[in-house]
């Protein structure tokens, strides 16, 4: 299994997430003709020691390994990874990256009900993702507590993505397991709450796949209830053991090709490789994820 008390605590207390660098090279080349996508993203989270212990050195080598592009978190206060946000962004500039999404936390104290908005601090975490090029920003988690408080929740993220709408970004939600075993006060999923209560033009979603399976659902499944909602996805593998913990892309039990094959359906645009649990190293578990995936033909 992941350590999920180490994340979710970490997004707790990083109340903003923001990625950095302007998009000036595409993710990656991919047509109906195409069988693969040829440059998938990774999710910084991945390597989330190795960044905190040397972000810059970490950044080359995930360019020199043949990532075109990350998946951030942990803004906060106009930094990232210790340095300010510009600095960063040409940090992944100077090594040939971009990143054009990252996981930006939203939460009941985001959203002032007394003038019904965001914060200021939530306005700026969106102000500062479009200012650096950002295309999506990702809300990656529901706090605990508020989960039984979706209906309150529901104004924070239409508050969220209609900021975002006005900065030229795209609000997007990204999902663990829970938001399909647990439900609303009206008996629905909190995932159908997300889905069928904001309007599908303000918010995006990213599948985590490995959520999605590890909560005994098809991809594919929701690919058909809800065509075109879901233009980026987390693509981790699940072992074949019995904690099903995270593993290697192509070296578990996920079928991706077969899920793959219906990304025109589901609105797919952009995969991003993510491991959390690791058979050797970090920097070596997502070289090998990266190598597998370029693999993988649908």
């Amino acid at each position: 299994m992941q350590h999920p008390l180490s994340r979710r605590r970490f997004l707790q207390l990083s109340t903003l997430a923001i990625g950095a660098s302007a998009l000036s090279t595409p993710l990656f080349s991919f047509t109906e003709n195409d069988k693969h996508v040829k440059h998938p993203g990774l999710q910084l989270w991945s390597v989330r020691g190795d960044m905190t212990k040397d972000a810059a050195g970490t950044i080359q080598a995930l360019a020199k390994m043949g990532y075109k592009w990350v998946e951030g978190f942990g803004y906060n206060k106009g930094k990232m990874f210790g340095m300010p946000i510009a600095e960063f962004s040409k940090l992944l500039k100077d090594n040939g990256l971009t990143m054009p999404s990252s996981h930006t936390m939203f939460a009941l104290d985001s959203y002032d009900v007394k003038s019904k908005s965001l914060t200021d601090d939530a306005k700026r975490s969106i102000n500062d993702a479009a200012s650096i090029g950002q295309k999506y920003v990702v809300c990656p988690w529901m706090n605990e507590n508020e989960r039984s408080r979706i209906a309150e929740l529901m104004p924070v993220y239409r508050a969220a993505a209609e900021y975002c709408k006005t900065a030229g970004v795209q609000f997007g939600y990204h999902n663990h397991d829970f938001e399909f075993t647990k439900k609303g006060p009206d008996d629905r999923l909190l995932m159908e709450w997300l889905l069928q209560d904001i309007d599908a033009k303000l918010i995006t979603f990213e599948m985590d796949i490995y959520w999605v399976s590890f909560a005994g659902f098809s991809p594919t499944d929701w690919f058909e209830r809800f065509p075109g909602r879901w233009e980026l996805c987390h693509v981790k593998d699940m072992a074949k053991t019995e904690k099903r913990e995270t593993v290697e892309v192509g070296d578990g039990s996920i079928d991706f090709p077969a899920i793959f094959k219906q990304s025109k359906k589901a609105g797919l645009k952009h995969y991003v490789i993510e491991l959390e649990n690791y058979v050797t190293t970090p920097m070596e578990g997502v070289e090998k994820g990266l190598n597998n995936f370029k693999k993988l033909e649908w």
